[in-house]
């Protein structure tokens, strides 16, 4: 072992043994790796048949015996191919410590003469235009003059070493051998366990650290970080030889098999360039069955390599979790692309539409949302309308808190009106035109004028942020539409898992009780989910600071002034039927019963609420169907039918084989003469199949189809990928640079003064 701690012989054992079982017959074979590096390797063999001379024999495939060292190429030795000869030659280059390359020489595909030069032969690449180049990149080729000169000898059909050049102008390392471009191979476990750590989500560098581990380390793993970065960037270009757009409709029409409920609807332009795409499987559907009744849809997201704003249409479950009915793509916020989306959401949804909608300021939403759903109220967001408040007025922090407490303190329309223009007369604000059109506006965000429709707890576009900012863990800017609707589905299941759990700990136990008044307390922990019986639980703490001010007896109804410690709420009880209502709304906004009702109840001494204040959306024996028509529990039948799930059932097998392995030498051979025996006897009986298989006749259609409004799949053309959208804003052309950029600039004009009057250097 060296001070490096790099085993020599272990690696070049970990190479023999990547190159033995690539070949099924037991010749060796050698590549040269470079997906996705800036120099392109100079030869590819596929198969290298054995050496003649006896001794290289013994040394390239007798892995039993002990590695000796290889001995200088001579000219005059004999090879049954060129590529037997590289074997040869790479294995003396793995003892010296340097890269081999090669060369076709002056024959055509190499068929009667090649030269392996050393990897750093040749000559530098040019010198960059650039004058500050972003990264400084290291120069490899200097010139070496090694190589190993081959010529076919066509009486013999035998290659023969015409000339050996064994002298390099650079210092050998053979402590780094195993980081030399031709001796490293990224093993096909590897690749697969990359491409399921990818497909499950995880980051590329916990990806990369988990196969690395698992290969012994990065000395003796056989590849390199780069490696496997570059093969996760080919993995994601793409599985598909088609387009980005119709990979995802692709997609689409697989999942439309898989899952007949499954929706989609997509829309392309005059170029089949994909312009709009909506799309909603069959627990989304369901989900909105049952918990449609408020719905934020928000476009202001952008995730993918075309900039196109990804507008899901998002709910509350009864657990007060956010959940995804669908979710639609576009190229262009515009009032016609709105109808079309939720055109096809109302299509989706068996022409149901949402009770309620949150929505951000955009006038081409509202447009569309007053065209197609008439019936159903529309608030826009309170958070984006006075998040502009302090900018609008002039950054005046008092103003701006005085019309705040209007905002979310007045209890009718009538006080909101007369404190509205209260302040704006105090803080001299009557000529703000901003504030003259939200006021124009107030029907569609103040508070007090919508406290009687339901909202399920929101104000604002909160949760369809929650849920952008929840998809950020699984996508990116550089996310292409193929990778983004599988990334979705991941989203998507992590949602109903969360949904699916929450409802076994519901089922679990019940929740536990913090006040002696638990005769409601304890039938709201009975029906209610946890999470909504927690934010019950808030107003019962809140009982605390309240007390009463006053009580007026009205007949069988009586009136009570309740101070909560925010200000004080008027509470009409009826003694008859025992219902009330109370000024805060709570009930009527978010399905909750408020503290002032509660202290009501307790002076009244009710023991139980009617039942129409417990909802049943709120409820955790709410029965929902989808739960039967896909169950969460799969099967071990189905499990091994699963492909991506067969790695889960045979990794925990090889692990117990490789711990006996390592018991000792005996039982190692055991396992590796077993496993290798297996994989033959399965290699031969597949080769037989494949045959089978190459002499009929595959045919791939190019026709796409989509979803119409009647159901049926129609077949259109294929759909273009969609040009990059450009952004809203300013035009970065004239953006403020930074003072390195400018720097830069001013640097790269100097270089160019300098190249024109014949002087290639800076002056001091």
């Amino acid at each position: 072992m060296s001070e490096s701690g790099f085993d020599r012989d272990l690696a070049f054992d970990i190479y023999l043994f990547n190159e033995a079982e690539k070949n099924r017959e037991g010749f060796m074979e050698s590549k040269v790796i470079n997906e996705g590096c800036d120099e392109q390797p100079l030869y590819s063999v596929e198969e290298q048949p054995l050496v003649e001379e006896q001794l290289v024999e013994e040394q390239l495939l007798c892995e039993e015996q002990p590695l000796v060292a290889v001995s200088p190429p001579q000219p005059g030795m004999q090879f049954t191919s060129s590529e037997a000869c590289l074997t040869y030659y790479l294995r003396y280059a793995f003892e010296k410590g340097f890269g081999v390359m090669k060369n076709g020489g002056a024959s055509k595909d190499c068929k009667e003469r090649c030269i392996f030069t050393c990897a750093r032969g040749g000559k530098p690449r040019g010198k960059s235009k650039k004058a500050i180049t972003e990264r400084n990149k290291l120069v490899v080729k200097i010139g070496c003059k090694a190589a190993l000169y081959v010529k076919l000898n066509s009486s013999t059909n035998k290659w023969v070493i015409t000339e050996f050049i064994d002298k390099h102008n650079h210092e050998l390392h053979p402590e780094y051998v195993h980081k030399i471009r031709c001796f490293r191979h990224l093993k096909e476990w590897a690749r697969k366990q990359l491409e399921l750590n990818d497909s499950a989500g995880v980051s590329v560098v916990a990806n990369i650290n988990a196969v690395t581990q698992m290969g012994g380390g990065p000395e003796h793993c056989g590849f390199t970080e780069r490696d496997c970065r570059n093969y996760l960037a080919k993995l994601r270009r793409g599985n598909f030889q088609k387009g980005d757009a119709a990979a995802l409709m692709q997609q689409f029409r697989e999942k439309k098999l898989k899952d007949p409920n499954f929706y989609y609807s997509y829309k392309f332009d005059t170029d089949n360039r994909l312009e709009t795409v909506f799309w909603a499987d069959s627990i989304s559907r369901s989900w909105y069955r049952y918990f449609g009744d408020v719905v934020t849809f928000d476009a202001t997201y952008i995730v993918n390599r075309y900039d196109l704003p990804v507008a899901p249409f998002v709910g509350v479950n009864h657990h007060g979790f956010s959940i995804i009915f669908g979710c639609a793509m576009m190229t262009h916020e515009s009032a016609e692309s709105y109808k079309w989306i939720i055109n096809c959401f109302l299509e989706c949804m068996g022409g149901k539409a949402p009770e309620s909608i949150i929505t951000d300021q955009s006038l081409s939403m509202k447009k569309a949302i007053d065209a197609t759903l008439p019936d159903t109220t529309h608030r826009h967001c309170t958070w984006h309308i006075l998040n502009k408040l302090n900018p609008k007025i002039g950054n005046n922090e008092d103003a701006a808190s005085d019309i705040k407490n209007v905002i979310y303190k007045s209890k009718t329309e009538d006080e909101f009106e007369m404190r509205w223009q209260s302040t704006i007369r105090q803080h001299s604000l009557e000529d703000n035109e901003w504030l003259k059109e939200m006021f124009d506006i107030r029907k569609s965000w103040i508070p007090a004028y919508l406290h009687d429709h339901f909202w399920a707890g929101m104000i604002s576009t909160q949760r369809s942020e929650s849920i952008n900012s929840f998809l950020d863990n699984y996508v990116n800017s550089k996310t292409t539409l193929r990778d983004f609707g599988k990334c979705f589905d991941r989203a998507l299941a992590r949602l109903r898992k969360r949904e699916y759990d929450e409802d076994y700990e519901c089922k679990r136990g019940t929740s536990r009780l913090i006040s002696k008044y638990n005769f409601i307390e304890q039938q709201f922990a009975e029906v209610y989910t946890r999470e909504m019986f927690v934010k019950f639980q808030h107003e019962i703490k809140a009982l605390i600071d309240s007390r009463f001010t006053m009580c007026e007896c009205l007949g069988n109804r009586k009136v009570y002034n309740v101070d909560d410690g925010d200000g004080e709420f008027k509470v009409d009880f009826n003694c008859d039927d025992q219902t009330f209502e109370c000024e805060c709304h709570l009930f009527e906004t978010k399905g909750l019963v408020c503290r002032h009702a509660l202290l009501v109840y307790k002076q009244e001494c009710v023991t139980h609420i009617p039942a129409k204040y417990i909802l049943d959306r709120w409820s955790k024996s709410y029965k929902r169907n989808y739960l039967d028509t896909k169950a969460i529990a799969i099967s071990v039948r189905e499990r091994r039918e699963s492909q991506n799930n067969l790695h889960l059932l045979m990794y925990p097998v090889f692990l117990k084989l490789m711990d006996y392995a390592a018991l000792d030498e005996e039982t190692q051979e055991f396992v590796v003469d077993g496993l290798n025996g297996l994989l033959l006897s399965i290699s031969k009986s597949r080769e037989g199949t494949i045959q089978s298989v190459e002499g009929s006749n595959v045919t791939d259609g190019n026709a796409s189809h989509v979803e119409s409004s009647n159901g049926n799949e129609a077949e259109v053309v294929d759909v273009n990928d969609p040009l990059k959208r450009r952004k809203k804003g300013r035009n970065p052309v004239k953006r403020k640079k930074p003072i390195i950029e400018i720097k830069r600039e001013q640097a790269k004009r100097r270089m160019s003064k300098v190249k024109a009057n014949g002087n290639y250097y800076f002056s001091q």
